[in-house]
């Protein structure tokens, strides 16, 4: 019990020793998740915020509201809103590109136009790779692949991201 409390604690201690030097950024960008429960293909635009605490590691928050429909043999769908908050692991390549894994939870809620049935509405474990690039000490480009996979059998979906990133 005593290795647990002393390992958390320098585990803070590091996390608090590297806020000064934190790196705040935030994204714009657009997405395409492929959902395997509704059997739809949708598109929406994602703003995110994050906080780069060390050189490899970071936090980020996530919101995206949908920009389409599909339909299929059982109905027309739509994304509401999709919310997430990350842990995000950073693995610098060069000078200007660095990979990306995260991992969190999100809340994706689909519908019918219609209003009828709310399908893949739920919570689910997230996580992904990605890549980015540095284009100058403000600006970067970043794509991303996320899985999410929801609770309480509502499927799964697959989602490809491209954002441009200002740090702040």
């Amino acid at each position: 019990m005593n290795k647990i409390i002393a390992s958390a604690a320098a585990l803070a201690l590091v996390a608090t020793a590297g806020i000064a030097s934190a790196e705040t950024y935030g994204s714009i960008g657009v997405q395409n998740s492929k959902t395997s429960k509704s059997d739809s293909s949708l598109n929406s635009i994602n703003a995110r915020v994050g906080k780069k605490i060390t050189p490899h590691f970071g936090v980020e928050g996530e919101a995206a509201v949908g920009t389409n429909s599909d339909s299929n043999a059982t109905g027309t769908y739509k994304q509401t809103h999709r919310l997430g908050a990350y842990a995000v692991g950073y693995l610098p390549v060069t000078e200007n590109i660095e990979l990306i894994g995260r991992a969190g939870v999100s809340n994706t809620r689909l519908k019918r136009p219609e209003g009828v049935n709310m399908v893949e509405n739920g919570n689910a474990f997230d996580y992904g790779v990605g890549a980015q690039y540095k284009v100058n000490d403000t600006y970067a480009v970043r794509g991303d692949y996320t899985r999410s996979e929801y609770r309480e059998k509502h499927g799964d979906s697959d989602t490809v991201s491209l954002n441009l990133v200002r740090k702040f």
